[in-house]
């Protein structure tokens, strides 16, 4: 592992991990739409996701696009000291694909939620989709032991949406 500067180390150290903007919008609309008594990282959970529905077997995880490298952003490397980055971020994301194969095997529906989908113009259509599939998975109408990435269509949705939006059918 590529070593790093003090300083380096306590900006990341000072980087939070609960409680994070995109977490409390995330609880905030549960809230709102009705779904309260979710546990905050609970630790019987594999992984600890950031919201987690024990009775329900649903467990969010609110990822930030940098650390867990959203595979929507796009978003560069860090230029300098790439070594210590790409482990870095290579660790992250097979911690999370990990904590994600543990929780399906328990028969859990893991729903990731991207801080790029809780922007202004995208937030709405994230959370109504959200809370669907926790309520569709507590009534035992999806399959259990999955992960679904919320907030973003599939690619045959994406053509459906582009037609109706220029007026073809």
């Amino acid at each position: 592992m590529a070593e790093v500067s003090i300083a380096t180390r306590h900006v990341m150290q000072a980087n939070k991990s609960k409680n994070t903007k995109p977490e409390l919008l995330v609880r905030q609309a549960l809230r709102a739409a009705g779904l309260p008594g979710y546990r905050l990282h609970w630790k019987k959970c594999p992984g600890r996701p950031d919201v987690c529905y024990p009775g329900r077997k649903v467990a969010i995880f609110v990822n930030g696009c940098f650390w867990h490298r959203c595979p929507h952003c796009n978003l560069p490397m860090p230029k300098s000291n790439v070594p210590f980055w790409e482990a870095k971020f290579a660790r992250n994301k097979a911690r999370d694909a990990r904590n994600h194969e543990a929780l399906v095997d328990a028969g859990w529906t893991v729903l990731v939620v991207w801080e790029c989908a809780l922007k202004k113009g995208r937030f709405e259509s994230t959370m109504s989709r959200l809370v669907r599939e926790i309520e569709l998975a507590s009534v035992g109408l999806r399959p259990e032991g999955r992960v679904v990435e919320v907030g973003y269509l599939k690619p045959w949705q994406l053509r459906v949406v582009w037609k109706r939006r220029h007026g073809r059918r």
